[in-house]
């Protein structure tokens, strides 16, 4: 671990432990220094830290109420209080509020506090690798998800837009029902594999311009037990296939494969076709010109309970209203008015 690269703050109302601390730690970090409470606050304020050792009696403010504004503040410094007397309510305030690594009582054996020191830092940093590599395994999971979706989707050009569209009108209709961020944001992603189903659907169905007749209807509407296959059976696809099924099922049992009615739909499934459905009455097909958002969410809402889950297509009548829906199609559209505003 290169501690050169860490940013140390004391504070405290007594100079000499603040010449102590810096004398302690100046030749392995950056040693910031504070003689009070207010000036911690400006210190943490005005610089990033790594790690804070904060007195908890100073005359202006008590260290329980700095290092819980530095929780607020600078979240992933590591917070340590200085005490020189016992108060087990204020250790367990501080500890609750303030969320301190540790406490050090006066006078502190020096090698000890180094200890501290070194093995809070080494958390740190192994806790920031930890972070450095879930974002990259969350990027390698969606590129992987998005790959996977233009295979069986990527002969149109404008796949990678109706994707991210469908991705985020079902992340944030989602939060609109009253999901989790983290499920939402989850089940955003699951959505891009919807139509997965569709590699095993012939190219020359899949391709024709014109009408399907009967038999090849038939081949068509299979492609949600096929997306339901060839997603697996692994517990981390297990929304994936909740959609892939359920997409195209209706809310009054009139849809397929399975004629599913209501709440035995999954909710991923009667989400995503809400958004799904949307996000072709707005686009530009081959055969039609692009709705308008009003239009198209007028045709929806005009059939809560036959389609449509009435709960999401009030949530899209949400999303619409408070800019969401414009915000995502502003971001991911063709150009030339594709998106049908």
């Amino acid at each position: 671990m290169d501690d050169a690269r860490f940013r140390l703050l004391f504070i405290d109302d007594e100079p000499g432990i603040l010449e102590t601390l810096r004398r302690s730690f100046r030749k392995g970090y950056e040693v910031l220094t504070a003689d009070c409470g207010q000036a911690g606050l400006e210190m943490l304020r005005n610089n990033e830290v790594d790690l804070i050792i904060c007195d908890q009696r100073m005359p202006d403010l008590t260290g329980d109420v700095v290092l819980k504004f530095a929780r607020e503040h600078r979240p992933e410094a590591v917070r340590i209080l200085l005490t020189g007397y016992s108060d087990m309510e204020t250790l367990v305030k501080c500890v609750n509020e303030a969320g301190i690594y540790k406490y050090i009582t006066k006078p502190w054996e020096p090698e000890m506090l180094r200890l501290t020191v070194v093995r809070a830092l080494e958390a740190l940093s192994l806790q920031r690798k930890l972070t450095t590599a879930s974002e990259q395994l969350k990027d390698s999971y969606l590129n992987a998800v998005t790959m996977l979706s233009f295979a069986c989707e990527g002969k149109d050009e404008d796949t990678g837009f109706h994707v991210r569209r469908i991705q985020f009108y079902t992340e944030k209709l989602a939060l609109a029902v009253g999901l989790a961020p983290a499920d939402a944001e989850h089940m955003g992603v699951m959505s891009i594999l919807h139509d997965i189903g569709k590699l095993s659907i012939p190219d020359a169905i899949l391709k024709k311009p014109g009408k399907l007749d009967a038999e090849e209807w038939a081949v068509m509407k299979r492609h949600p037990e096929y997306g339901v296959k060839i997603l697996g059976d692994a517990p981390f696809y297990a929304v994936a296939r909740e959609i892939a099924g359920g997409h195209h099922e209706n809310y009054d049992g009139s849809g397929y494969p399975a004629g599913l009615r209501g709440e035995d739909i999954p909710l991923s499934a009667r989400i995503v076709k809400v958004a799904d459905v949307f996000d072709a009455l707005t686009s530009r097909r081959p055969y039609k010109e692009p709705w308008t958002v009003e239009r198209a969410l007028a045709e929806i809402a005009a059939q809560p309970g036959g389609q449509f889950d009435p709960a999401v297509v009030d949530a899209l009548r949400r999303i619409v209203a408070d800019g969401t829906v414009a915000e995502i199609m502003g971001r991911y559209h063709v150009p030339e008015g594709e998106e049908g505003r």
